[in-house]
């Protein structure tokens, strides 16, 4: 909504509706006229801290790339003695690898298949479906989650003007926090379970700045104060984080082990803290259980590899194994290349008079 005619050319761009990505909850467009204000005040807001016109252009390519990896689909393969999956459709993949700028047939390879190493050879081995299907999505959460790094480290460093670095300011960013209490739905995923882990670390930094610290410094300057009761909630984040049976720290633990599972992981949970106040394996949990699954690195090297092979520079940064050194980098390649063209242009000024 709210892309030119041009753009949506530019990024094949589909009808939102159209995107498997998109439509998956009670996909409903409730006001376009809105969707396209918003869309000129974001590009407005990415034109003010400095996003030039062929950045937004990188931004919205990978993007488009990330809504079309929903659209891509596997089935059995229907002739031939090979083991494996077929997948499609064909003019999806060739959009991807043309958003993208990889090879469409390294991209049905990475889609497909994975290399494994042995002590006397390299295997390639087929994906099964389920496999298949989670490879193909943790490539899109893991380019969707790049491209927002990237961004919040380039505002950051828009934000970062000549008098902070003159006054060596150590840190100064733009954080982006979006919380809404503590949740509790009939079925807990993974992701649930991180978003209240951190309601609870912010709570904690409330508890201990607006209640403790406050307190105890009212007692030592002698003012008359009636203490505030309030709830420590120490003991639930030791819980999930403390060292070593925390069960973030359980968590990592049975996810490195190759005949681990969800009840596993489950039954260390309870053998751990069944005597806990602050744990209750319900019933509910049980068939919901997917941390592990959720917890597992599923980017591939295969898949790494493949979007490092990019012709795009932009999508090679991305995949960085330091964004914030690949950032710096891209700074500095680019001051160099100017400094060189400014060289060239004053060489030739020169010859002429």
């Amino acid at each position: 909504m709210g892309a030119s005619e041009e753009e949506r050319k530019e990024f094949k761009l589909l009808a939102p509706e159209d995107y498997v990505y998109l439509k998956q909850h009670n996909f409903k467009i409730e006001d376009e006229e809105d969707l396209r204000h918003d869309f000129e005040r974001l590009q407005q807001a990415m034109e003010m801290v400095g996003f030039l016109s062929a950045t937004k252009k990188q931004i919205f390519s990978v993007l488009s790339a990330i809504l079309y990896l929903g659209n891509v689909t596997y089935s059995d393969k229907t002739s031939g003695r090979d083991e494996g999956l077929d997948v499609g459709p064909p003019d999806v993949l060739a959009t991807l690898s043309d958003l993208l700028k990889v090879k469409e047939e390294l991209l049905v390879e990475a889609l497909t298949k994975r290399k494994a190493v042995t002590v006397n050879d390299k295997l390639i081995l087929p994906y099964s479906h389920s496999e298949a299907i989670t490879a193909r999505d943790s490539m899109a959460k893991s380019l969707y989650s790049a491209l927002f790094d990237w961004i919040v480290l380039r505002i950051n460093h828009a934000l970062l003007n000549k008098r902070d670095m003159k006054e060596s300011v150590p840190c100064l960013s733009i954080g982006v926090l979006d919380i809404f209490g503590f949740e509790d739905f009939e079925t807990n995923s993974f992701e649930q379970f991180c978003i209240n882990y951190a309601n609870e670390q912010l709570q904690y930094y409330f508890n201990q700045h607006i209640f403790k610290l406050e307190q105890e410094e009212y007692q030592a300057e002698g003012i008359t104060w009636h203490n505030i009761d309030y709830t420590d909630n120490v003991g639930c984040i030791h819980l999930i984080s403390k060292k070593p049976t925390g069960l973030l720290y359980l968590l990592d633990e049975e996810s490195n082990f190759p005949h681990a599972t969800d009840i596993t992981l489950l039954a260390k949970f309870k053998q751990q803290h069944q005597g806990n106040r602050y744990f209750v394996a319900t019933p509910v949990m049980e068939p919901a259980f997917d941390f592990r699954e959720k917890n597992t690195d599923h980017m591939r090297p295969d898949i790494v590899a493949l979007l490092r092979s990019s012709e795009r520079a932009f999508v090679r940064q991305l995949i960085g194994t330091d964004p914030v050194a690949m950032f710096r980098w891209g700074i500095l390649r680019a001051t160099i290349r100017g400094m060189a063209a400014f060289n060239l242009a004053g060489r030739r000024w020169a010859t002429k008079s």
